[in-house]
């Protein structure tokens, strides 16, 4: 039976190129998948029987680090769903993956995980997610450690010698959703940023899609939009005084900004209270979100294909150590715009 190996030495390439094209991964040109393609079908093998015949000289040991997913974090469902799907590719090949979870809303259930996997021994690979800016920089001399190639999912953190990162640039979602309000707000009005985070600075992808939200009106000082902030404890606990309070206050507000999954939770105040905003953007096509976004609560989502965040990171890594496949530095997810007549074709 021919295996990936066969197939590579026939069409002139590499092993990983190979498997881009028997999975569907991109990245390959079309003259190569056809040429792929016709060897598979001249040879009268079916390409799932071909991959899972090929089995490694070594085995490959990879450890994933990421928050775990619950009703408070479902965002984290998706990227797990995905590095689950890529788990059972790369375990036909004799690949183990280990995953281990922390706790998002905890930096010290971070730190923790995080230094029990940079210390781990007999790693082939690692997949880790920064979540926490300042213990991941307390501990950058264990990284500097490592003598295996180690990738960051959905956050960047600069200044880390990374092989590479799988996300989306958050500082750029953030621009796009100030330019969606700068768009469909055209009278004089206050966007209201809210957010739950009494250290923002200290969870990277809020921070920047702030920064970068501020920095699209920062260059356009003839808009008519206005900013406001709102920071509340916990969202659930304090949202209804401590909004209803703000809206009372100012009058012209007639957008939220949530940089984060949780917009659900402001959309049911404004549902609940018969509030009308002309825009409100969040994050992430979750159930709770898209509910609100069909009722015309929340009238964009920011998408970033959580799933192939999750599985394009083991897979990566995996060709990397198996295949010599090159690692890019980054590979950025895109920037999708959810509306309710688009979004059934993001679920």
């Amino acid at each position: 039976m021919k295996t990936i190996k066969d197939i590579a030495k026939l069409a002139n390439i590499s092993a990983g190129t190979v498997d881009r094209v028997l999975h569907n991964r991109g990245g390959v040109s079309e003259k190569t998948k056809k040429l792929v393609n016709q060897i598979i079908k001249d040879s009268g093998f079916e390409p799932n029987l071909i991959g899972r015949n090929l089995k490694l000289n070594k085995e490959y040991n990879l450890v994933v680090l990421i928050p775990f997913s619950n009703e408070d974090s479902p965002f984290w469902i998706f990227p797990k769903q995905g590095i689950e799907k890529a788990i059972k590719e790369v375990s036909h090949f004799g690949a183990k993956v280990d995953v281990r979870y922390f706790d998002q809303y905890d930096p010290k259930s971070f730190e923790k995980e995080l230094v029990a996997v940079l210390s781990l021994e007999g790693v082939d690979g690692l997949i880790i997610s920064p979540h926490f800016v300042k213990e991941s920089i307390k501990h950058k001399n264990l990284f500097k450690k490592l003598k295996v190639p180690y990738t960051f999912i959905n956050t960047d953190l600069d200044g880390f010698n990374n092989a590479s990162f799988v996300g989306q640039d958050s500082f750029k979602s953030g621009y796009l959703s100030a330019k969606l309000f700068d768009i469909s707000q055209t009278k004089e009005s206050t966007i209201l940023i809210i957010t739950a985070l009494q250290e923002i600075e200290n969870y990277h992808i809020l921070d920047s899609r702030i920064k970068g939200f501020r920095k699209y009106f920062e260059e356009k000082p003839s808009s008519l939009l206005k900013i406001e902030t709102l920071e509340i404890a916990k969202f659930g606990e304090n949202i209804t005084k401590d909004l209803t309070k703000k809206l009372i206050t100012n009058n012209d507000i007639k957008g939220i900004f949530v940089p984060s999954i949780k917009i659900n939770i402001v959309a049911e105040y404004l549902d609940e209270f018969e509030i009308e905003m002309d825009t409100v953007v969040g994050y992430d096509l979750t159930i709770d979100n898209l509910k609100y976004l069909k009722s015309g609560v929340i009238t964009f989502l920011i998408g970033q294909e959580p799933f192939n965040q999750g599985y394009n990171s083991v897979k990566l890594m995996f060709d990397h150590l198996a295949h010599n496949t090159d690692l890019k530095s980054k590979y950025i997810s895109p920037i999708h715009v959810i509306v309710k007549e688009n979004s059934e074709y993001h679920i």
